[in-house]
């Protein structure tokens, strides 16, 4: 693998765990009446790394399967 496809891989998986993040932790601000700030730091921040670390593990043989890298 390239450095370009490296790059790639890595602004999807970092991108998809940001939107994830974003998603729940705005619900969770909405259904359970916090702050957008708390909830961000609290929820948000935690799930990133969370959706980070398994999108790094599971999201490349996917993009291997659509032919987005080798």
């Amino acid at each position: 693998m390239n450095f370009s496809k490296s790059i790639r891989t890595a602004s999807t998986v970092l991108g998809t765990a940001g939107v994830y993040a974003f998603l729940i932790a705005s619900l969770c601000s909405m259904f359970f009446e916090m702050t957008s700030d708390t909830a961000l730091a609290w929820i948000g921040g935690p799930m990133f790394v969370v959706f980070s670390i398994l999108g790094r593990i599971f999201l490349p043989d996917s993009l291997r399967k659509a032919n987005v890298i080798d």
